[in-house]
């Protein structure tokens, strides 16, 4: 094939000389994936705890954590890069990271809290991106780029966000759906009512959905309609979410004496008497006495009136509490603090 000599021998150097680099090359190119992922620490499954269990986040796969909040928990989409713990809340639409010690075992979020690995367990699959056209710009990009996104995305997109999975987009729609119907707000600031199908795709992104704020949310909505009974499905719901929230099974367990002969009793002619009370919220005691004084939890005396068969105290804020009496036994909330809450008389 090559007949000049001092080719043919040029040639064998060369292959003689490529033979004694292509271990060495193949094996930096197997080494190459492997050194990348030694840069970016790991993160083990399992419970992770601040401060003896006053913090909590949960590892629940490749890409999610569910993390204990004030508001209920909360869904963090994440990722690991070069030590660091990138994630996107899902329930707020807001991103951050945080430092991630190399043996994964530890997340330090900044102001000297550290959560420390308590309780390994198994990961569960990764969670699927969802497939809109807005919501990659989210999973991938930068905060602003996707409340650029979303914010210019019409209410049909923002519904199909919401039915992907996405709580923060879920809460972003009531609004959107009132701007877009020219629903102004009612008495004390409450919103407006929403119509049957936004019930609907509010109910339905729940029951689809892992995480309890979407159906926290479809429950308020629905008490602000007046559908009393449609909530506590919602909050059930929400209390066995994947990502559930403790404080929605306490709202079910207090709605069960709500039912539709409780909301068919009449009001009664006079204002209530004796101790109300409810398990959860801001407010969970009113006393009523014979003369119409109401003493609350933790707030000054305050003078009952009935009006148009509602029960009205003004409150400390400048605005009224408004309770329904549903016969002598109960009062449901419908004012904006009293969302969701049932007071039950206790004759103990």
């Amino acid at each position: 094939m090559y007949r000049h000599p001092r080719l043919r021998s040029r040639i064998a150097q060369s292959l003689h000389r490529l033979c004694a680099v292509l271990p060495v090359l193949l094996l930096s190119a197997l080494l190459a994936p492997a050194a990348h992922a030694q840069s970016s620490a790991p993160l083990q499954c399992g419970l992770y705890e601040y401060d003896g269990g006053r913090g909590q986040m949960r590892v629940l796969s490749s890409n999610l954590i569910r993390k204990s909040a004030l508001n209920g928990p909360e869904l963090l989409y994440y990722k690991v890069e070069n030590g660091k713990l990138g994630f996107y809340n899902l329930d707020l639409g807001l991103d951050d990271e945080y430092k991630l010690a190399p043996d994964g075992k530890s997340i330090d979020v900044g102001f000297e809290q550290v959560y420390v690995l308590k309780t390994p367990a198994p990961c569960a699959a990764p969670t699927e991106l969802p497939q809109t056209k807005v919501w990659p710009l989210c999973w991938k990009a930068g905060l602003m780029e996707c409340l650029d996104a979303y914010n210019e995305t019409s209410v049909k997109e923002l519904k199909s966000m919401c039915a992907s999975g996405l709580p923060f987009v879920c809460k972003k729609l009531p609004d959107a759906w009132r701007e877009a119907a020219g629903l102004e707000p009612g008495e004390g600031g409450q919103p407006a009512p929403l119509g049957e199908a936004a019930h609907k795709t509010l109910q339905a992104a729940c029951l689809k959905g892992i995480s309890a704020s979407t159906c926290t949310l479809a429950a308020e909505e629905a008490w602000i309609a007046g559908r009393y009974l449609d909530a506590r499905p919602m909050l059930q719901h929400a209390c066995a979410a994947p990502i559930s929230s403790s404080d929605a099974c306490t709202l079910a367990d207090s709605l069960t004496p709500l039912t539709a002969e409780a909301l068919a009793q009449a009001a009664p002619a006079q204002l209530p008497q004796g101790t109300f009370k409810r398990p959860i919220g801001t407010l969970r005691e009113l006393v009523f006495g014979a003369d119409g004084n109401v003493k609350g939890t933790d707030l000054p005396a305050m003078k009952a009136r009935l009006n148009d068969g509602l029960v009205r105290m003004q409150h400390n804020q400048g605005g009224d509490y408004v309770f329904k009496p549903l016969g002598d036994r109960l009062l449901l909330g419908i004012d904006y603090w009293n969302r969701l809450a049932l007071f039950v008389r206790n004759d103990g």
